[in-house]
């Protein structure tokens, strides 16, 4: 193991550990499991795929809050408590220093949106025996590969959200700062890049044709398609579109992941405001 990669570890574990002794992160926990152990209650009974529609849009908004609300202040604090200008003493680059706390915090919002979506799945087995089929004639097809394609996708939009707002901490230099980034961000990555398609496809700017290959562009759309794609498409059949192409939405979500920690590490051993 080298050097760089074992300071990397370092601060992951670091970051991992800050996170833990977060109480505002533990009542954003509880939120997000009481939304989508709620969600899975009411839809108990009706099988993998009625469960997996019923959650899709709401994590659509819950997964970039909860990245938002572990990622936010990671490297704010840290410059405001001065540590930062310590570790720029130290041979650490900003490049260890970025993906370790990516890393840290990555474990500890993969831990908070995924334990409770795999608590929701296994209401479908606890009440399977009264269970209804969602759709007749797909109901041999129901299986726990559906949800499990869900989870596995949504383990995928995590770490783009959380990226984001690692870029929005290491760029803020005061915490009223990073609230307004990270608000932004939010809407941006909720709402925002969504409507700007449609307000372009709407204006003629963007032609219809394009939409599938722009809306890999945004990571919530690249997920929604995804999702609608490749996990409930193939049981619903022609029904439901995701309207992108997988590959060109999992590259969307890759890019997204990737740009924003590399504006994370241009920007967080930079001194003054940006």
């Amino acid at each position: 193991m080298n050097e760089s990669w074992e300071r990397t570890v370092a601060v992951a574990q670091r970051a991992f550990d800050a996170t833990l002794r977060s109480r505002a992160l533990l009542a954003v926990a509880a939120g997000y499991a009481f939304v989508v152990l709620a969600l899975a209650w009411t839809t108990r009974g009706s099988g993998y795929l009625s469960l997996s529609l019923s959650v899709l849009t709401p994590l659509e908004v819950l997964v970039p809050v909860v990245a938002f609300a572990v990622g936010y202040r990671s490297v704010l604090d840290d410059r405001l408590r001065g540590e930062l200008a310590v570790f720029r003493t130290y041979p650490l680059s900003a490049r260890s220093y970025v993906l370790g706390v990516f890393l840290g915090r990555l474990a500890t919002v993969l831990m908070v949106v995924l334990v409770p979506l795999l608590i929701a799945g296994g209401s479908v087995l606890a009440f399977r025996d009264e269970s209804i089929s969602v759709l007749a004639t797909h109901a041999t097809a129901d299986s726990p590969l559906v949800y499990l394609r869900l989870v596995v996708l949504t383990a995928v939009f995590a770490p783009v959200a959380l990226a984001v707002a690692i870029a929005v901490s290491a760029v803020a230099r005061t915490t009223r700062n990073a609230i307004g980034l990270a608000i932004g961000g939010v809407v941006i990555l909720v709402v925002g890049l969504d409507l700007g398609f449609v307000a372009g496809l709407a204006g003629g700017v963007v032609p219809p044709e394009a939409l599938s290959t722009l809306s890999a562009v945004s990571p919530l759309s690249a997920f929604r398609g995804l999702v609608l794609e490749v996990a409930i498409g193939p049981v619903a059949g022609d029904t439901i579109a995701g309207g992108v192409e997988p590959l060109a939405a999992l590259l969307g979500l890759v890019g997204w992941t990737a740009g924003a920690l590399a504006v994370a590490i241009h920007w967080v051993y930079r001194p003054g405001p940006p």
